[in-house]
């Protein structure tokens, strides 16, 4: 069953987050070599309409700056449970391209605003993750006896569809504005703390959105913040405290908790190479289906790659680390520039 928070996390993010936001600022000298996370999350169809944050580093723009990025989050999804009488089916393919916007300001403030767009759809690429999992030695949890290319994401329960998206929808996603600080650090160790609005421009009915707005703060804590080792380490935690929304809302658990890990090693000072493990507690309750009750723990190998003075990207591959509680893969590509 998945983990459970009391009423009590979002207060404690909310008080810790305004005690810390009073430290004095801080000077960027090693900000190209501060270490910087994996930016993904969970993006199965009934998680990703909610506002968890992509993991987060502690470094902001300079005031008047601005960065602009893409990212493009490609998901496959394969899970058939069921549980008593319970039955769930996620099969498809989840393409979420996001448009993010950077604005440093003053005393170590940024402000950020995502725009994304979601597509699912049956997708062409089963053949080629059976090829991957093989490779690998991953499990596919059932994906090769399944028939390709085909999108529904159903679950029924007491003999009603509770949930049932098969027509390949697409649509502007939820919207997301976000407002960090830096703050001063401990010697090598820099840190921050965010928050998150994330408001309801997606539509539930096609699980581009959730149907309501979420919360959510965080903290975090990295090394190198002098740019002097090639280790990079970065963690995470937070809690997410989201509206009742329109999908699946009898059952809804309304404050998660979450965290990530990042470990890396600097091959070349502009060339990062990643390891990473992102976990959250259930967003759902009253079911003994792992895909909604399960506590979702997801591992990522990947790259970070500064290509100019400027700009950089990011390359990572997604497991689930705990099959069935996350998607079975996903794809995450990052550019960003800037200005």
């Amino acid at each position: 069953m998945g983990l459970r928070r009391g009423g009590g996390l979002l207060r404690s993010s909310v008080l810790v987050g305004a005690m810390l936001a009073t430290a004095p600022a801080v000077a960027r000298d090693g900000d190209a070599m501060a270490p910087q996370p994996l930016a993904f999350s969970d993006q199965s169809p009934t998680v990703s309409i909610y506002g968890l944050p992509r993991a987060d580093g502690y470094t902001v723009a300079e005031p008047g700056a601005w960065r602009a990025g893409l990212r493009v989050d490609y998901t496959s999804h394969y899970t058939e449970q069921q549980a008593g009488r319970e039955s769930l089916l996620f099969d498809g393919e989840t393409t979420r391209a996001a448009l993010i916007f950077e604005r440093g300001f003053g005393d170590d403030w940024q402000a950020t605003v995502e725009i994304p767009f979601v597509d699912h759809s049956g997708g062409f690429a089963d053949g080629f993750i059976d090829d991957f999992h093989d490779v690998f030695g991953f499990s596919d949890g059932g994906r090769s006896s399944a028939p390709r290319d085909q999108q529904s994401f159903r679950y029924q329960r007491d003999g009603r569809l509770a949930l049932d998206v098969s027509d390949s929808p697409s649509g502007v996603g939820d919207v997301r504005l976000g407002l960090k600080k830096r703050l001063a650090g401990v010697g090598d160790w820099g840190m921050a703390v965010a928050g998150e609005l994330k408001l309801p421009t997606g539509d539930a009915d096609r699980l581009t959105g959730s149907g309501a707005a979420d919360v959510s703060f965080w903290g975090t804590v990295g090394n190198n913040q002098n740019g002097t080792s090639r280790w990079r380490m970065l963690a995470g935690a937070g809690g997410l405290y989201s509206g009742q929304g329109d999908v699946l809302e009898a059952q809804r658990v309304q404050e998660v908790a979450f965290g990530w890990a990042t470990l890396g090693y600097a091959v070349a000072p502009s060339f990062v190479v990643k390891v990473q493990a992102y976990a959250h507690s259930a967003f759902y309750e009253d079911t003994d289906i792992e895909a909604l009750d399960g506590t979702a723990v997801a591992g990522a190998l990947g790259v970070d790659w500064i290509f100019s003075e400027r700009s950089r990207m990011e390359f990572a591959i997604i497991e689930d680390l705990n099959t069935g509680a996350s998607p079975d893969v996903s794809f995450l590509l990052g550019l960003r520039h800037a200005f």
